[in-house]
């Protein structure tokens, strides 16, 4: 009668076969031990460091690696001592022949396993392990994008002020997913994973307000306004038990960041990704009911920035015209003949008082508020071009490269918010981005504004190669002349832009939190170029993204803080903030 499982390999004469035996048949390596408790087989490489098990010290159920003393139940796998545990066979003797089961094991048993290893190495920030774990899952079936939305939901449970850049990063990293696939994908998951452990090592959950029904816009926008952290939270979750909901939850997260400018523009960026992940999830109502009350809880306890002095003449105006937000709303005409320099110029080196007419002066006239956000992008990417490097060592100074990236990063945030909430209050973010933005100018390098931007390379010089050697090199003016060669040439952009993707997953520094800044900047430098065409700043973002990346960026700051918590302490002197 033939064998209903053809999987079952035979191993050899049960009785002939050694304490512990290695056996080999195509892609498995197994260890095959011989207990009094019965006989086992589990995989003869250590998932550790991939040593031969069969080569470890077996008391009684229980194997140890000869290499790093990691120790295994034999019966279940587990790892008793040490990191992931080790893969079992099922082994049965027939005819006195000894059998193991080569079938690979439904995924719906592998996976839930290897997600709770995969978490407890996040715990540990055991880098090596969760990797390997991630790759076990691939190779289980569980889609990439699962994955990176596996690591967006662990931040969010255990985020102690709610989403971090995890989230962002997750979603950037699921654009290239296509270009990498089976265990490919891991280089994509690499950069949330190193930085989801850096933040939330050994970090217990937040606890969560219980779900509360009725929700509605205004109810929450009032828990909201006043810090009632229980009820809006709660009331989100109501929400969120309901099928498809997360789409209606994302008007309470959009109208939400639209009341305050927030922590350093984190909120409104996290908001306008997140719906990149839910959409790629295999389960998006499972991943928005763990996501999005973490980003509403950073949105709670954000700092609003727009009531601190260095903001609240901006934020006054926006007050003052936010009566007339929903005529200038209805009045908004993509046709209307518009000079996207006033506004650029104004935000860029004007007064407070001159951004603020243009902005309100460019709504007046009835131009789109789209093509304002587009003038606003060309000044946060000029912004970021004009960066002054020396800022970057100063220990005294608190702004560096990360504050420069921000304000480009949030106004293409601002620009997406605009085009995918149909609502007046939409108006309020062009009065975050050009206060954001505007504030910058103390970043500037002296004379930046006239300083003329290098001469693009010859055509015949220019390829992928040449930009990546310069971003490497650490030589801006070389990287920003390359990519201005090539943009004038006229080249499809794809291969450039698939290289410096490819650059940026493939450890461009050091610190997890600086790749963050690396792969957000980069990719929304490549969006607002695709969202400017026509336009006649669209090459700015580029340059700017591509300044940045090429420049040397600080990234280990232990002496600084050193100097300034003396200079904090001992003197009572604070490092200056340029911005603020």
């Amino acid at each position: 009668m033939s064998d209903p499982n053809p999987a079952w390999t035979p191993v050899g004469e049960a009785a002939g076969l050694p304490a512990v035996h290695t056996f080999k048949q195509g892609r498995h390596q197994l260890c095959v031990v011989k207990t009094d408790d019965g006989v086992f087989a589990i995989d003869n490489r250590c998932p550790h460091e991939g040593y031969p098990l069969a080569t470890g010290d077996v008391r009684g159920c229980e194997l140890t690696c000869a290499w790093h003393n990691w120790k295994f139940d034999l019966k279940s796998g587990g790892c008793r001592l040490g990191g992931e545990g080790v893969r079992t066979y099922p082994v049965r003797e027939r005819d006195g022949v000894l059998e193991v089961d080569l079938q690979d094991p439904d995924p719906e048993t592998v996976i839930p396993p290897l997600l709770e290893s995969l978490e407890e190495g996040l715990l540990k920030h055991d880098n090596p392990r969760v990797l390997r774990d991630a790759v076990r899952l691939l190779l289980a079936g569980r889609p990439a994008p699962d994955v990176l939305a596996d690591l967006a939901r662990f931040d969010a449970r255990r985020a102690e002020y709610g989403t971090t850049h995890v989230l962002p990063v997750a979603a950037d990293c699921g654009r290239v997913l296509e270009r990498y696939p089976g265990p490919d994908a891991l280089y994509t998951l690499a950069p949330p994973i190193d930085l989801c452990g850096e933040n939330h090592s050994r970090r217990p959950v937040r606890p969560l307000a219980e779900p509360l029904p009725d929700g509605t816009l205004e109810v929450v926008r009032h828990a909201v306004e006043s810090e009632d952290v229980a009820r809006a939270e709660g009331l989100l979750r109501g929400l969120l038990e309901r099928p498809g909901s997360w789409r209606e939850a994302e008007t309470w997260l959009l109208d939400a960041t639209s009341r305050h400018f927030l922590g350093f523009g984190h909120q409104l960026i996290y908001t306008i990704k997140v719906r990149e992940l839910l959409e790629r999830a295999s389960d998006s109502d499972a991943v928005a009911r763990d996501v999005l009350p973490a980003l509403l809880y950073s949105i709670l306890v954000g700092t609003r920035e727009d009531t601190l002095p260095y903001l609240t003449a901006y934020f006054d105006h926006l007050e003052q015209v936010a009566p007339r937000f929903p005529e200038l709303w209805r009045a908004a005409d993509t046709s209307t003949t518009y000079d996207p320099g006033v506004v650029r110029d104004a935000v860029l080196d004007g007064r407070c008082g001159e951004a603020l007419d243009a902005l309100e002066g460019a709504l007046s006239e009835g131009v789109a508020p789209r093509q304002i956000a587009s003038a606003i992008i060309s000044a946060a990417a000029q912004r970021l071009y004009r960066f002054d490097l020396a800022h970057e060592t100063d220990p005294d100074v608190a702004e560096n490269w990360l504050w420069a990236t921000h304000r480009f990063t949030f106004a293409s945030a601002v620009r997406v918010a605009i085009e995918r909430w149909d609502s007046p209050d939409a108006l309020r973010f062009l009065w975050q981005a050009v206060a954001f933005v505007h504030s910058g100018q103390p970043m500037d390098a002296p004379g930046a504004r006239e300083q003329p931007l290098p001469a693009p390379v010859p055509a015949g010089h220019v390829d992928a190669d040449a930009i990546l050697a310069a971003i490497t090199t650490k030589s801006p003016e070389r990287a920003v002349a390359l990519v201005r060669g090539w943009l004038a040439d006229g080249r499809p952009l794809t291969p450039l832009k698939h290289a410096l993707e490819d650059a940026a997953l493939a450890d461009p520094a050091v610190r997890p939190i600086v790749v963050a800044h690396v792969i957000k900047t980069l990719w929304a430098a490549f969006d607002e170029f695709d969202a400017l065409e026509g336009h006649p700043d669209r090459d700015w973002p580029l340059l700017a993204a591509v300044r940045f990346v090429a420049s040397p960026v600080k990234e280990r700051r232990v002496h600084d803080a050193a100097h300034t918590s003396i200079a904090w302490v001992a003197e009572n002197r604070m490092p200056r903030k340029l911005t603020q």
